[in-house]
């Protein structure tokens, strides 16, 4: 569901089934037993103030989301930063889970990123360095074999090898 269609439910519709991105976490609050906290969710029709029910633990969501599965929720009519405006009041969600072959897989790739930065910076230094010496390259021969040079020293600062 979208939000724009969200804006135009009236008060008090019951809704649910869907997923909202997480934009801004907001402030949290208790009522009696109850913590809440408010997070502005939006999509490329617009924002809303979403108001979600915790639950007895204080458990708040930031940082560990940007989406919610929302089971249950209510639109309602209420006042935010002083206007009118629509809000949704979530009572139960989930969070979106990952697959643990997806979880094993993340460092991996962000491993894989920063070796390959890594290795671009050392080119770079070698190249810089040789440039600072005076040493230049001209010919397609002679920049293919600096190119197999400079790879060939950078796999041997990486691995010493």
């Amino acid at each position: 569901m979208k939000i724009e269609q969200l804006l135009i439910q009236p008060h008090g519709t019951k809704i649910g089934g869907f997923n909202l991105c997480v934009k801004t976490f907001k402030k949290t609050w208790q009522v009696g037993e109850t913590h809440w906290q408010q997070v502005i969710c939006m999509d490329e029709t617009g924002e809303i103030p979403v108001d979600v029910k915790l639950g007895n633990k204080y458990n708040p969501l930031r940082g560990r989301t940007t989406e919610l599965d929302v089971i249950v929720a209510e639109v309602r009519d209420a006042e935010y930063l002083n206007k009118p405006r629509k809000i949704l009041v979530v009572d139960q969600f989930t969070i979106p889970t990952q697959m643990i072959a997806d979880y094993y897989a993340e460092p991996d790739q962000a491993y894989q990123a920063n070796m390959k930065e890594i290795r671009g910076k050392i080119r770079h230094g070698l190249i810089c360095s040789d440039r600072s010496a005076g040493y230049r390259v001209t010919g397609k021969k002679e920049v293919e074999n600096y190119q197999l040079e400079i790879a060939f020293w950078a796999e041997f600062i990486m691995t010493g090898e």
